[in-house]
């Protein structure tokens, strides 16, 4: 990973590596160009040389005088740059050789080995390491032989070392040149950098406060009146923050308070929308006993009239009245405790919630068709408002003869188990045959104001008042789930004390 580097380091290595990289381009360039040029030059004079040679050396072959070919190429060898004379005829056989020896004077070698000369009849050059060889041939009306011509280029190699000394000379210079130019140019810029820098850092500190803005460069201008604009509304934000923190916990109390009395609302109306069915289940729980209590009261009043009621049957006709009467005041006071405030919080079985609220619609249902069971396989006791969990059975009691009108069950059942999962935790499980919950409403079956029936039959709050009864009173939970008949409602409470109640 990078370690992070000043400015001034970065743009002197951008400037030395962008002059070096220039400077050696133009010496590449230069060099080049210039050792092409010496080359050409040495090859133009050389090819001169060796015409002028041929003509001296046609002369002396064609009257085999070899003696005199050496000896005007021994001379020929004091010609600057000359390095080998090589004399062959036409199959290249070697007739003459002579070099360069170490004291500049030319050598005669005796080695006269075969060569191989070019194709055709024109002079031939190449180059080789620092040598250029040149073939010239040479020609009286026919081809006599061969002049092999080697030259130095020691003066290339010697320019061309120049040339890039030169050029790294003057790219030194030019890197120093311009970087402390570039030092001189970026050294103001860099300490206003530096201040603003330093005042970013301190600027938590130092909400408010302003800086002097450099002049002079646009973007050190910008930045500094941004950081300017920025302390300025740091400092504001923070007032506002100090204010709302001052503020918030009255705003959460009463944000509180508002959903407090909101839940209070929807369970009032709930139980304003339930009083309906309470009345009606009332007179179906009423109508048989008053039936027989006003046939009983007929029925003495003939006899009495006819003389045929003995005292001993009155008295017995009496007490079976009173017991009708009893048996009705005892279901009134049901009634009343249900429809009150929710009492203090007490410990019961829930087998006994499920028989009350079993005994408040047992009668209208049966009127309508529909079978009540209840199963209970263990049980212990829960902590919490009896009568609330009542209205909360009686809401999915409810919900569940709803669903058998709404799809026209024939012989409608609805099943309440009683149940433990573990050891601490009572289910009460609500169970029917209507056929189940609507995909399309799962997600959101215990919101507020959700329903499938019409607006005429209900506005949605009877499982929403279910699961805020059973969570916020017992602290429990309510799923609901589809099983192969029907919808199956499911409360599950934590127990309070006591050992396990078994069925059995």
């Amino acid at each position: 990973m990078l370690r992070p580097v000043s400015l001034y380091t970065r743009l002197m290595v951008a400037v030395a590596t962008v002059t070096a990289v220039g400077v050696l381009s133009l010496v590449f360039w230069n060099s080049h160009s210039e050792t092409k040029r010496l080359r050409q030059m040495l090859r133009a004079d050389a090819l001169v040389l060796c015409a002028n040679l041929a003509e001296t050396l046609a002369h002396q072959l064609v009257v085999e005088d070899y003696a005199g070919a050496e000896t005007f190429m021994l001379r020929s060898m004091r010609l600057p740059n000359m390095v080998r004379f090589q004399l062959c005829d036409p199959g290249g056989q070697l007739l003459v050789d002579v070099q360069q020896g170490a004291d500049g004077q030319g050598l005669v070698s005796h080695d006269l080995q075969r060569l191989v000369p070019p194709a055709g009849q024109s002079p031939q050059s190449s180059y080789s390491d620092n040598r250029g060889i040149i073939w010239q041939p040479i020609t009286a009306g026919s081809l006599l032989g061969w002049l092999r011509v080697e030259f130095s280029l020691d003066d290339v190699i010697q320019m061309r070392t120049a040339i890039w000394q030169q050029g790294l000379l003057l790219g030194v210079g030019l890197v120093l040149g311009i970087c402390l130019l570039v030092m001189a140019l970026i050294r103001t810029p860099a300490v206003g950098i530096r201040q603003l820098a330093a005042f970013a850092r301190e600027l938590p500190s130092h909400k408010g406060e302003s800086i002097a803005v450099f002049r002079g460069i646009t973007e050190l201008e910008e930045l500094g009146s941004s950081l300017n604009h920025a302390s300025i509304e740091l400092a504001r934000i923070d007032r506002e923050l100090m204010e709302l923190n001052r503020t918030l916990q009255n705003r959460v109390d009463e944000e509180v308070a508002r959903s407090r009395e909101k839940d209070v609302l929807l369970l009032q109306q709930a139980r304003y929308q339930t009083l309906g069915d309470l009345l009606v289940n009332i007179a179906h729980h009423w109508r048989q006993p008053l039936n027989a209590v006003g046939a009983m009261i007929q029925e003495q009043a003939w006899q009495i009239v006819n003389n045929e009621l003995a005292p001993g049957e009155a008295i017995a006709r009496s007490d079976e009245i009173m017991g009708l009467l009893q048996q009705l005041s005892h279901s009134l006071e049901g009634f009343r405790q249900l429809c009150q405030p929710a009492n203090s919080a007490t410990s019961f079985l829930p087998s006994q919630a499920v028989s009350e609220a079993l005994s408040i619609v047992r009668e209208g249902f049966r009127l309508q068709g529909i079978e009540l069971r209840q199963e209970l396989r263990a049980e212990r006791p829960v902590y919490g408002p009896r009568q609330d969990l009542v209205q909360a059975l009686l809401n999915l009691l409810n919900n569940a003869r709803d669903a058998l009108h709404a799809q026209r069950i024939a012989n409608g059942l609805i099943a309440v188990q009683i149940a433990l999962r573990g050891s601490d935790t009572v289910l009460i499980m609500v169970a029917d045959n209507g056929g189940g919950i609507p995909p399309e409403v799962q997600t959101t079956l215990f919101d507020p104001y959700v329903t499938t029936k019409f607006r005429a039959q209900g506005v949605g709050l009877g499982l929403f008042v279910v699961r805020q009864l059973v969570e916020q009173r017992f602290y429990g939970i309510v799923e609901a789930t589809n099983s192969d008949e029907g919808a199956v409602f499911t409360l599950a409470i934590p127990v309070h004390t006591g050992g396990a109640y078994d069925a059995g």
